[in-house]
């Protein structure tokens, strides 16, 4: 499955045409580097925090995020619902004719006082 972000990444697992790439580390370092402050930033440093044994640096802990977005838009294009344990699901739905992508949180944040 091609990465929507960067095309030349692929991952393997979802289907048969594609295989592991190693990503170019300089287009994935670029792209951190220019990642305005917010929840993206927090969720990359957060992931580098946590597994300091996994993630050396903020553009290791970029490739998750990465393929997290492979994963949910791989599963709307296939028409899936794409429910991810303690978060939620994302499903494509349809509205006036045109069709969006929904995000369905599970009770844990909708309960979030």
């Amino acid at each position: 499955m091609t990465n929507i972000d960067i095309q030349e990444i692929c991952y393997s697992g979802v289907d048969n045409n594609c295989s592991i790439t190693p990503p170019d580390i300089e287009v994935i370092r670029e792209r951190v580097h220019k990642l305005p402050s917010g929840y993206t930033k927090t969720l990359v440093n957060s992931l580098k925090d946590a597994f300091p044994d996994k993630f050396q640096n903020e553009e290791e802990a970029y490739m998750i995020f990465d393929a997290l977005k492979a994963v949910i838009a791989r599963g709307i294009q296939n028409g899936d619902s794409v429910d991810l344990e303690g978060l939620g699901v994302f499903r494509r739905e349809q509205e006036g004719g045109k069709s969006k992508v929904a995000f369905y949180p599970q009770a844990a944040l909708t309960d979030i006082d």
